[in-house]
């Protein structure tokens, strides 16, 4: 084994470590479900043939393996379009554990794949590809921006309480704690409110939006997709 896949490794180790009792206690339910069906080991990084055997006949997703490591837009939707999901290779470094600007391994595996051996979560992934393919500049940014406040960093009531759906929150301690610290402004996820703010991509965001139910972002969104 090479010493940097034993980096990678010890890396993964200590974030599964100190994630996966935070997600048992602030993830929603839909996250939970696919992070038990998945079963992700807690001491190595998966290979991609073990998480498509699990993932692809639940979903009829799969993972791919890239060397970018951060793809763009075009890249990434291009890639959703085939129901594919890009996994970087590259792995942050030890002094990154809480926050990374740059979406790695861990981000791209903890956070996101468990959602996707949920064929209810698949069905409003596949909503974003074919929006952003027809749609003009000024709108993919747009999109962008729908997907960075729900995909990414979303937060959803779930009987009351407050819970983390986005992969960005799910995959970083700091920001998790940030969110739900309650010095975060939130405000319901409606695309009007979300269109006037911007990413953070190199800090935690300044604000957050909360959606009310996995259903009600599917309609929110297919609500505006179907202008464009």
């Amino acid at each position: 084994m090479s010493i940097m896949v034993n980096q990678h490794n010890a890396v993964w180790e200590a974030l599964y470590a100190r994630q996966a009792e935070a997600v048992r206690q602030y993830a929603c339910h839909e996250y939970l479900a696919g992070f038990d069906i998945l079963g992700l080991p807690a001491d190595r990084v998966p290979e991609i043939e073990e998480l498509n055997a699990v993932i692809t006949p639940r979903t009829g997703w799969r993972t791919v393996r890239t060397t970018v490591r951060y793809s763009d837009a075009v890249q990434w939707y291009d890639h959703f379009a085939r129901r594919e999901f890009l996994v970087t290779d590259y792995m942050r470094s030890w002094d990154e554990l809480d926050f990374t600007p740059e979406p790695d391994m861990f981000h791209d595996i903890f956070g996101h794949l468990p959602f996707m051996v949920l064929p209810e979560y698949t069905a409003f992934q596949d909503l974003f590809a074919p929006a952003f393919q027809r749609a003009d500049d000024e709108a993919r940014e747009n999109i962008k921006r729908l997907a960075w406040f729900s995909t990414e960093f979303g937060l959803i009531r779930e009987g009351g309480a407050l819970k983390v759906f986005g992969a960005g929150l799910i995959s970083s301690s700091g920001e998790m704690a940030h969110a739900l610290s309650g010095a975060v402004p939130l405000q319901p996820f409606t695309v009007e409110n979300v269109l006037q703010h911007d990413k953070a991509i190199w800090s935690f965001n300044r604000v957050l939006f909360v959606i009310d139910s996995l259903e009600a972002v599917k309609a929110e969104l297919a609500s505006y997709f179907d202008t464009l």
